[in-house]
């Protein structure tokens, strides 16, 4: 059988909504996938730590992390595309300045992940925090000297305010990439840190770019790289603006690998 590459967003994508590990016959899909000597490749805005441990630690999988900005594969990185230092701290301290309407700011490094919540920092999802009570001063002095690799901000309700957000930060700052993630977040990355990019120089680097490729995506984070071949696919649920550009709508993933394979 013809080998074949499958690339699949995580969140709303292959993890529905409230759900922390994927389902049997999603997890079936994935194993199906690489049984078929295939290529699998995971491309979401989770850090690689949390998808290398979603996956079950499995090292054939190629892992497009933090919407493109860090590349693992074997453990080891592949490509790293940062922010100018100064510039992510310019939108941190502006993000700062509005911490109250927010609910979490969440800054990645390739080692770790810093959430911000509350005056609380929070390292690498660990259930208690290693620092609390920090201020904007504290929190710059922790990030010295620190590649910081995609800036995220979280809020329980959308609402027009938080939008306005987006809009601020796409206008005040040209070279930096800023996605609606569908799942509450929206995502700021340095220019080129997006999926699209990032598939591009897998495809490049492994040297199968002639091998028929599926993408599989439900965020305005997955268009770039959803618009790199014709086997498109967006859950029924994904953001109207996704399923203008697709190809194909599902009810299930696997259903899908099923028909590919």
């Amino acid at each position: 059988m013809e080998r074949k590459i499958i690339v699949c967003d995580v969140d709303g994508t292959t993890l529905e909504a409230g759900e922390n590990i994927f389902k049997k016959e999603v997890k079936d899909a994935f194993n199906k996938i690489l049984n078929e000597k295939s290529y699998l490749i995971v491309a979401s805005g989770r850090t690689y730590r949390n998808l290398y441990k979603i996956f079950d630690k499995n090292n054939d999988v190629i892992y497009v992390a933090e919407n493109g900005n860090q590349i693992v594969f074997n453990n080891k990185f592949l490509k790293i595309n940062k922010f100018e230092y100064q510039k992510a701290l310019d939108i941190i301290e502006y993000l700062y300045s509005i911490k109250d309407e927010l609910i979490a700011i969440l800054i990645s490094t390739p080692y770790e992940a810093i959430y911000y919540e509350d005056k609380n920092v929070y390292i690498d999802e660990e259930e208690s925090p290693r620092y609390k009570n920090i201020d904007l001063n504290g929190l710059i002095s922790f990030l010295k000297d620190k590649d910081i690799i995609k800036i995220s901000i979280f809020k329980e309700n959308m609402d027009k305010r938080f939008y306005g957000i987006y809009d601020l930060l796409t206008k005040n700052y040209k070279d930096i990439e800023v996605f609606d993630a569908n799942n509450k977040w929206i995502d700021v990355s340095p220019l080129h840190g997006n999926k699209g990019d990032a598939l591009k120089f897998v495809l490049e680097k492994f040297n199968i770019s002639s091998l028929p490729l599926y993408v599989f995506g439900d965020g305005e984070n997955d268009i770039s790289m959803l618009k790199l071949t014709k086997n498109s696919y967006c859950p029924k649920d994904a953001l109207d603006k996704v399923k203008k550009i697709v190809s194909f709508q599902y009810n299930h993933f696997e259903d899908v690998i099923s028909s590919i394979f």
